[in-house]
């Protein structure tokens, strides 16, 4: 022990030496020479390392030394771990180190001084005021394919770039509803201007495609258009706040090649309430955004289920609280030529907040539509507790997105292989009708977990019957599987036009039957219990052919049981003291170990 002991240490001690640490941005060194430096000494080094002076802090004031300050490039100077070193050991240098930046003890935040800005609760949400300092969206081309965008007066100092009117054709997209409008100031809204509100990418270009007609219709035919057009013209997000229950090959065409294209598209999940998103937010290569409201709940219209990657600020009014809404600059529903402040709300009002965050992400050189897919969905963040897929990946967080571009996915890889392997046959023509797999709703660890679980059960009860006795066949392993984790992978497929719930069903243990259909992952006391055990054992214990399938489901809810009340604890309705639940899933758990224990040990001794 000791020697293990100390070979980790000598380990550890020598990757701290040796292993560059650089905890936080730097874009200059420091540079501390010895007092018999002389100026060409200086110079000499600086050159010899491709260092560039920025200033000498040095002074008679603060008494710092001969210290030189020098730009750093890393594509000049090489890494700077190497660098560094290699610096120190000059003879005429004591140290060299880098320049780091620090700030307040709050964190970095930029806060613009727009009006109306404080109350935009939804920019709040997505933690813009920590994104602004990184990125506001320059180079990026949004397109906002809707009613049109008419420039307002708080889009006075957005960038346009030419779009097109697919109702009218003809090269003016202006907006004679206001949807489009409202979408476009989601996005780029004319911010710090002291004016009104802000937009999330406010240096980002908009480029207004119409497709809607004055009361918000359109066809599949305008809008599959107006998306090539975009791909076409340099877009680099595509916003589509709109959708329909229809499939279309050819909208779905257009999708696929904007996609090839390098283009990342975005879309609202619809407005239904229902477990049933709509088109094209359905389709793979689009981001599909459900909404939420200032809570952070799953607003009550948004759409969920199947084709929701992703959740964003999309508004909850009510009558009493109309300031839940999105704010944004747009034009008087009366008067079409008279522009307003309103608070609008839908998945439409969601969807521009992700196109936005897409296009500050594109901004720092993410470009890849399925990359600026991965960034947004890694750094969301995540509800634990969303069996039906309210969220997708979880809420939009813009300043986790830019934080966090250069970390490695921490997705697992099997649920990785499985969305890919079913997005392959999606695109390839192999699966109809249509699926979409939500590896989030898989839970893969906490489901192995249980079925290993059920089956160390089962091992304890084989060693306690005598082993060579112990041949329960496939009724045991069936059984075991289905009281223990049931076939979880089954959650995760939509069926695109189909309703869910069977899936929910069949994916289901028993334990878990009773909220099988409950956004809740606490379990329902009556299936999470001894009950069905009892049951099978009073009335069908005399059946041959089903004792064996008894002891692998007693064995697997035992499993599910015990793990549920200790390491897995979800919570159990009705049960609303937590120790009062562990008991009751821990208790009922060892009745099932026992009556598993019991009926393998009597139907083994009767057929011995």
């Amino acid at each position: 022990m000791v020697g293990i002991f100390a070979a980790c240490l000598g380990v550890s001690l020598t990757l701290f030496l040796v292993w560059p640490r650089f905890p936080a941005p730097f874009e200059s060194i420091l540079v501390n020479f010895s007092p018999e430096a002389t100026a060409a000494e200086i110079q000499t080094i600086a050159r010899q390392y491709h260092l560039n002076l920025q200033r000498n802090p040095s002074s008679a004031v603060a008494h710092t030394g001969n210290v030189y300050e020098f730009e750093y490039n890393p594509d000049i100077s090489g890494k700077p771990g190497t660098l560094l070193r290699q610096l120190t050991r000059e003879p005429i240098v004591k140290f060299a180190e880098p320049n780091y930046q620090f700030t307040t003890t709050d964190t970095a935040t930029f806060v613009p001084n727009d009006e109306f800005y404080p109350r935009q609760w939804n920019f709040e949400a997505i933690a813009m005021p920590q994104a602004w300092r990184l990125s506001q969206g320059e180079g990026a081309v949004v397109a906002v394919i809707d009613t049109g965008v008419t420039p307002v007066s708080d889009l006075a100092q957005t960038t346009f770039v030419s779009g097109y009117d697919f109702v009218d054709g003809d090269d003016d997209p202006s907006d004679l509803n206001g949807h489009g409008t409202h979408v476009a100031g989601t996005i780029a809204q004319s911010t710090n201007n002291g004016l009104g509100v802000a937009g999330i990418a406010y240096k980002a270009a908009i480029m207004p495609i119409r497709v809607l007609d004055a009361n918000g219709f359109g066809t599949v035919a305008d809008i599959a258009a107006g998306i090539r057009y975009a791909a076409d013209h340099g877009a680099t997000v595509i916003n589509l706040s709109l959708g329909g229950r229809g499939g279309s090959e050819l909208m779905q065409d257009a999708v696929r090649y904007a996609y090839r294209k390098g283009v990342t598209i975005v879309a609202a999940a619809g407005n239904d309430g229902s477990d049933q998103v709509s088109y094209p937010a359905r389709y793979a290569e689009v981001i599909g955004v459900a909404a939420v409201g200032p809570t952070g709940d799953k607003a009550p219209y948004s759409n969920y289920g199947g084709g929701v990657d992703i959740s964003a600020p999309g508004g909850a009014k009510t009558s009493e609280h109309p300031e839940w809404g999105v704010l944004q600059q747009t034009l008087s529903r009366r008067n079409p030529q008279t522009a307003v402040f309103d608070y609008f709300q839908g998945t439409s009002m969601a969807a521009p907040h992700v196109a936005g965050v897409a296009a500050l992400v594109q901004s720092l050189g993410v470009t890849q539509p399925d990359a600026v897919r991965d960034v947004l969905k890694r750094s969301a963040v995540v509800v634990p507790d969303d069996k039906l897929n309210f969220f997708g990946a979880g809420r939009l967080n813009a300043a986790q997105a830019l934080q966090g571009m250069q970390e490695s996915p921490t997705t697992n890889p099997l649920l990785l292989w499985l969305q890919d392997f079913l997005r392959y046959l999606n695109d390839n023509g192999y699966l109809n009708p249509r699926f979409w797999f939500d590896g989030g709703a898989v839970m893969l660890l906490p489901k192995a977990l249980l079925v290993l679980g059920g089956y160390i059960v089962t091992i304890l009860v084989r060693w306690w019957v005598a082993p060579k006795r112990f041949v329960g066949g496939w009724p045991l392993w069936l059984g075991l599987l289905w009281g223990s984790g049931g076939l979880f992978v089954v959650r995760g497929v939509h069926i695109m036009g189909l309703p869910h719930w069977p899936m929910q069903i069949i994916g289901s243990a028993w334990p878990e039957l009773g909220t099988a259909l409950s956004p809740s992952l606490s379990l329902n006391p009556l299936f999470a219990s001894a009950l069905l055990p009892l049951l099978l054992i009073t009335f069908c214990l005399g059946i041959r052919s089903w004792r064996w399938a008894i002891v692998g489901i007693s064995a697997g809810i035992a499993a599910h049981l015990l793990l549920s009340g200790t390491v897995l604890f979800a919570g159990v309705q009705w049960l609303p003291w937590e120790g009062v639940a562990r008991t009751w899933l821990i208790a009922n758990g060892l009745v099932c170990l026992l009556l598993t224990g019991l009926v393998a040990r009597s139907h083994t001794e009767a057929a011995y």
